[in-house]
């Protein structure tokens, strides 16, 4: 239990380094949309359902004064000013961020998903937690280790077993899973 937490908790941390990652593209990309406003596009940029104006009025201090348009203006300039961004530049950062907020959307799926993953207790019943010592008591961490390894390199071999519709013993698969065996890069007598 303590084990798949842990990846939770890392995975999760991952998914926030790649939406802090998403919501530098989409600022990038709205910079570069700024001042284009005959090109028919949508100079506003949103973070999931929230705009950018929400996003700002969230990030200023409790005495900002000014409002979120103003802030928005403010910082589009600033930013233009230390970028110092060419026409050329900003075309290619359009074009290269086009969909980002589709993306941020779905990576925010992937964060609800691993959060409601982690809150919830039933991640590890009694039963898969039993099975589960009685190989983790076996092997050494080592072993362990390595085993993971060689089923995480072997994924897609292993997702084309059928356990519940096995051919008989004398039929050969249709498409057989190709596994990969020698992994083991440690030096010998590393086995503890």
């Amino acid at each position: 239990k303590e084990l798949i937490t842990s990846i939770l908790s890392q995975q999760k941390e991952q998914v926030q380094n790649v939406m802090d990652c998403q919501l530098e593209n989409m600022v990038l990309g709205w910079i570069a949309r700024q001042g284009n406003d005959s090109d028919g596009n949508d100079n506003t940029i949103s973070v999931g359902d929230v705009s950018m104006d929400k996003v700002i009025d969230e990030k200023m201090e409790n005495g900002g004064d000014s409002d979120s348009g103003d802030t928005l203006d403010s910082l589009a300039a600033e930013l233009n000013s230390v970028l110092k961004l060419t026409p050329d530049q900003k075309k290619q950062l359009a074009k290269a961020t086009e969909g980002v907020e589709e993306e941020r959307k779905a990576i925010e799926v992937v964060d609800t998903s691993l959060s409601a993953l982690l809150s919830n207790p039933w991640l590890m019943n009694n039963g898969i937690e039993e099975c589960m010592n009685q190989f983790t008591s076996i092997m050494n961490p080592t072993q362990m280790s390595k085993f993971m390894l060689w089923a995480d390199h072997n994924a897609e071999a292993i997702d084309q077993l059928d356990y519940v519709n096995a051919p008989p013993a004398n039929a050969q698969p249709a498409a057989s899973p190709a596994f990969v065996f020698g992994i083991d890069d440690a030096p010998p007598g590393d086995d503890n």
